[in-house]
């Protein structure tokens, strides 16, 4: 009998669907990989904005994650939006104790606007939490906040200073197509590119960064991984469904 492989979500939850912990399942689905989940949170929010949010207790999150590890065996952890500075702390000192893939999708704020991490805790995250990645997924929002620097060289150098050596920013439109770019040590390693589809979708950075662990997972290189990640997000993108506010992934594909 074959054993799924097991993908650990550390991420809060979406009433809509689109984003956090829902897509994380889907996205992993596609894969045909088991995901087990870690709740950061709970979330008040339309596909248009975030309204209200609250963080799960820290002593309930870190129960969460040392039972899952007892019960299963992680494959690769995906971390998504988290807020607390407590949530945290608790997750650094679980994930200094484990060797799996980690991909951190580096939420600050949501798609629709409304704000997750604090500015005043953002330096935190940066310190302690990023390095810890095999890669994060910031867009040039994200980069230039967890940076603190205007320019894309300026800031890949600074984050290079602080250990954090694997970074593929996405989002980039030029010339009609959207263009993410993997840096790997300080230098641009890849470029990966698609079409750019004119539309307000939600959930695309969680679904992106969940396939690039997948990916991982299932033994690709990192280039590989972004590659083939980026190409799968075109198609959702091109199949999301219409909502009032933005448009929602279809995983039925």
């Amino acid at each position: 009998m074959n054993k799924k492989k097991v993908i650990l979500s550390i991420s809060a939850h979406d009433p809509t669907g689109g984003a956090g912990l829902q897509s994380d399942i889907l996205t992993s689905s596609l894969y045909n990989h088991h995901c087990v989940s870690a709740l950061t949170g709970q979330t008040v929010q339309t596909t248009k904005k975030l309204l209200k949010k609250s963080s799960n207790k820290p002593d309930i999150f870190l129960k969460n994650l040392k039972n899952l590890s007892k019960d299963f065996k992680i494959d690769g952890i995906k971390v998504g939006a988290l807020w607390s500075p407590e949530i945290n702390r608790a997750l650094i000192k679980f994930l200094k104790k484990i060797d799996v893939p980690i991909v951190i999708d580096t939420i600050i704020s949501a798609g629709g606007g409304g704000n997750f991490i604090l500015k005043k805790n953002l330096k935190g995250y940066v310190k302690n939490l990023y390095p810890l990645a095999n890669l994060i997924t910031p867009n040039n929002h994200e980069l230039k906040a967890i940076s603190g620097c205007k320019s894309v060289d300026k800031a890949i150098k600074k984050l290079l200073e602080l250990n954090i050596n694997k970074v593929y920013i996405t989002g980039n439109i030029h010339g009609g197509e959207v263009i993410n770019y993997l840096y790997i040590n300080g230098e641009k390693k890849l470029e990966t590119k698609s079409n750019f589809l004119n539309k307000e979708v939600h959930g695309t950075g969680c679904a992106l960064s969940t396939s690039i662990l997948c990916n991982l997972v299932n033994g690709s290189s990192l280039e590989k991984a972004c590659i083939e990640s980026h190409k799968l997000l075109y198609g959702l993108v091109q199949n999301s469904n219409k909502t009032s506010g933005q448009n929602i992934i279809d995983f039925s594909i």
